[in-house]
């Protein structure tokens, strides 16, 4: 019995193996200074675009009526401002302590994963929205629901809660490991990818071959590039991890790649909107009455039809 039982070298060489596996799994595998350099760039993205996506929910959301499109703006630009917000939180952690582990950053980046599902489903509902009423116009306007902005972002929003709930449970309470993050970004690539696409190609027609008014030609575009530059930005990042998950060699840097590509992408949505609306027009106007006229044109064609 006493020969069966395991000698104290050998507990102190299991507990040894165990925690050194578990500082290789909490400690970054890219180099120190090359995830440095990343954390620096994304903490500067992430201030300039709080800032920017702070003013732009500030000056919608106390001029814009609530039953209009620039409802589902307002909460992209929630979700964009939470993506940041969190993803600044979660590398001040890393400057701190070096580890991307521990209760404290798993919980941010699950309100972090969050942010990122929901502002792919909203910008996939918009592209879906916007297809709609430029191809079925009067359709459209005859039987939208008085309240779908409203409803959809609160399904959006829930939808998206439930999704990094689950995540965050399998992974913090029941011990399952980070493998499971996984399924959250397949889901995304399964069923934001293809109507994003569809839809992106759909509005690029209509700008540029079919419509010759201008009338809705500043929100068409302004939504359009706002899709471009998350499927070429913020996208990847889905990829990135399904990369990561299937091949064992892959750069150790390419998860932080994706992050920071997302964060430039939810701080540029706010410069689109600005310069979009500014377009050929000389005059000097604030930032508020440019976001005006971008989201205004949407209750003019309503009211003409």
């Amino acid at each position: 019995m006493d020969m069966a039982s395991p000698s104290p070298f050998t507990v102190l060489s299991q507990i040894n193996a165990t925690s050194n596996g578990k500082n290789r799994a909490c400690n970054d595998s890219g180099k120190e200074e090359e995830v440095l350099i990343f954390a620096i760039f994304t903490i500067l993205f992430c201030v300039l675009g709080m800032l920017a996506n702070g003013l732009v929910i500030w000056l919608l959301g106390s001029s814009v009526k609530r039953n209009t499109f620039a409802i589902y703006i307002i909460n992209l630009s929630v979700a964009d401002f939470g993506f940041l917000t969190f993803e600044l939180i979660i590398e001040i952690h890393w400057l701190f302590t070096r580890l991307y582990c521990n209760f404290p950053y798993e919980l941010f980046q699950m309100i972090l994963r969050l942010m990122y599902s929901a502002g792919q489903f909203l910008l996939t509902v918009i592209s879906i929205d916007r297809c709609l009423s430029v191809l079925f116009p009067i359709w459209y306007r005859c039987h939208r629901p008085v309240h779908m902005f409203t409803t959809v972002c609160a399904v959006i929003c829930a939808v998206s809660f439930i999704l990094s709930s689950i995540l965050f449970t399998i992974i913090t309470v029941l011990r399952f490991g980070n493998s499971w993050v996984i399924y959250q970004f397949i889901v995304n690539i399964v069923l934001c990818l293809p109507l994003m696409t569809i839809s992106s190609v759909t509005l690029f027609i209509k700008i540029c071959f079919v419509s010759k008014s201008q009338r809705r030609r500043k929100l068409l575009t302004a939504i359009l590039l706002t899709l471009f530059f998350f499927l070429v930005l913020a996208f990847p990042l889905n990829a990135f991890y399904f990369i990561r998950y299937v091949f064992e060699h892959v750069h150790p840097n390419l998860v932080h790649y994706g992050y920071l590509c997302a964060c430039i992408n939810s701080s540029i949505n706010p410069m689109i909107y600005y310069l979009v609306g500014r377009q050929k027009d000389k005059t000097q106007r604030s930032m508020k009455e440019v976001l005006q006229r971008v989201f205004k044109e949407e209750e003019n064609c309503t009211d003409q039809m």
